[in-house]
């Protein structure tokens, strides 16, 4: 569902392309999209291109207000693609791209009568997100920083190795070094992901462990969050919407972390 800040639904190939590059650039300030829709006959459409390569995303979307009322057809696409190439998140480049197949658009309208796009089927569809080992290390880094400079330690060194136990299974472990005043210690931090086949996604065995005063104490600091951890579960299925259901997910590991993720109408 993409919130489109106007009153009047686009009703051409022209107006739909402003209104998509109006909308995207509402909702990521930082990011210059460029939006490509190529029709013969209109509602129909051969694709709808976005490039959004380069944006830098501060922080992700506020929830959308709530559709009002049934929605009706707008646009059928042949294909609809998405390229999002060295983009940031939150200070964390990765790169993102998707496909669908054979989607149909609706229009819809919120609560304060402004209109909405609606993707309400799609025969198949994918999504794959990548991220190099090297740039989730250093964000671990700074994030790890952050934390334990509040305690007086410092974070010297953090090296991160990721493998995977499978399709949809995956383990971390990062070796952290640290320093509080003259003393060293080094830490190692254990965590585990895994979705099973109805893609419910399960956080286990996360663990510290070190020895010596300042590893013990970052231990200390760290075991409590990753009790909290263990045993989490996250339903992906909840994640879609209507008729778009998740088919497939998969990891692949190297010195990049690729997610590729498969969808399509029930």
């Amino acid at each position: 569902m993409l919130p489109l800040f106007r009153k009047e639904f686009p009703a051409s190939k022209d107006e739909l392309t402003h209104a998509l590059r109006e909308a995207l650039r509402a909702l990521f300030p930082k990011s210059n999209p460029l939006v490509d829709v190529r029709s013969r006959v209109s509602p129909y459409l051969d694709e709808i291109a976005i490039n959004m390569d380069g944006a830098e995303i501060d922080t992700l979307p506020s929830k959308s207000v709530p559709l009002v009322g049934e929605t009706k057809s707008a646009f059928d696409a042949a294909a609809v693609a998405l390229s999002a190439r060295k983009i940031s998140v939150r200070g964390v480049p990765m790169n993102l791209r998707a496909e669908a197949l054979d989607v149909v658009l609706h229009k819809g309208a919120d609560e304060n009568e402004n209109a909405v796009l609606v993707l309400k089927a799609a025969r198949d569809g994918h999504i794959v997100i990548s991220i190099a080992q090297l740039v989730l290390e250093e964000a671990i880094a700074k994030i790890g920083g952050r934390a334990a400079k509040r305690q007086g330690i410092v974070i010297e060194q953090v090296r991160l190795a990721m493998r995977a136990r499978g399709r949809r299974s995956l383990c971390a472990d990062i070796r952290v070094q640290a320093r509080k005043l003259l003393l060293r210690a080094k830490i190692d931090i254990y965590g585990q992901l895994d979705i099973d086949e109805d893609f419910v996604a399960k956080l286990s065995q996360f663990k510290c462990k070190s020895d010596g005063a300042i590893g013990t104490l970052a231990c200390n600091v760290l075991n409590p969050f990753m009790e909290r951890l263990n045993g989490q579960t996250f339903p992906l299925k909840s994640l879609t919407l209507g008729e778009i259901q998740l088919r497939d997910m998969h990891v692949a590991v190297a010195d990049t972390v690729e997610v590729t993720i498969d969808f399509g109408s029930a």
